[in-house]
């Protein structure tokens, strides 16, 4: 018997966006108007993040390491790795440096996704991360970091999201201030959805960025 296809990115957020009007998220930063951000904008976002993501040699059953708070970014970067086949890796604090050390080195990632604030903390550890190709910063441009921001907006939108199957690892969530304790999620797991993906991103400890300075 084959093995069904599935992937969240096609089957919840794709379908969502053949209704150009569908809200996905309500954004409101800091003393501003709320946005409103569609699903069809969250599909085209995260297949340029996708671009991105295999441009910078990410393949199916590699690990990126998103550290971000509740911001749009966090949420085109997740979808962006499930396009490519990857698996997500949610950091969950960034307060003690030693545990973001570890998590980054034992979470076998080949690329990390930061805030720019973050991305201070890592630098001093940067060269003991050695699986890690590639470093993107979000918010502002970094030396030694790639500008999220910026390949993103120049990215073409249309990659060909891959074909995974449900037994392959889609999220990997680490519980918060240990670099053991990890949990990894399928494809074919039903028990995340919409939902679940908005309560880890909400219940995320990035406490040293104001997500209010992130799109």
């Amino acid at each position: 018997m084959t093995e069904a296809i599935s992937n969240f990115a096609v089957d919840i957020v794709d379908r969502r966006a053949e209704d150009p009007g569908n809200v996905a998220l309500r954004w409101e930063k800091t003393g501003s108007a709320a946005t409103e951000v569609t699903f069809l904008d969250l599909k085209i976002r995260s297949e340029k993040v996708a671009h991105v993501l295999h441009h910078h040699g990410v393949r199916p059953g590699h690990r990126v390491f998103i550290l971000l708070p509740a911001c749009v970014a966090w949420w085109e970067s997740v979808l962006g790795c499930m396009r490519v086949g990857a698996a997500a890796v949610l950091g969950q604090d960034a307060s003690e440096t030693q545990v973001l050390k570890d998590q980054i080195i034992q979470s076998r990632s080949s690329l990390v996704i930061a805030t720019d604030t973050v991305a201070a903390l890592v630098d001093p550890f940067r060269n003991d991360c050695t699986r890690v190709v590639h470093w993107l910063s979000v918010g502002w441009e970094r030396e030694g970091w790639v500008d999220y921001d910026r390949r993103v907006s120049l990215a073409p939108s249309g990659l060909k999201t891959v074909e995974t199957r449900g037994a392959d690892p889609c999220i990997v969530v680490y519980d918060e201030g240990t670099s053991i304790t990890a949990t990894t999620h399928f494809h074919g797991d039903e028990t995340y959805g919409l939902a679940q993906l908005d309560a880890w991103r909400d219940g995320l400890a990035v406490a040293v960025q104001d997500a209010s300075d992130l799109p």
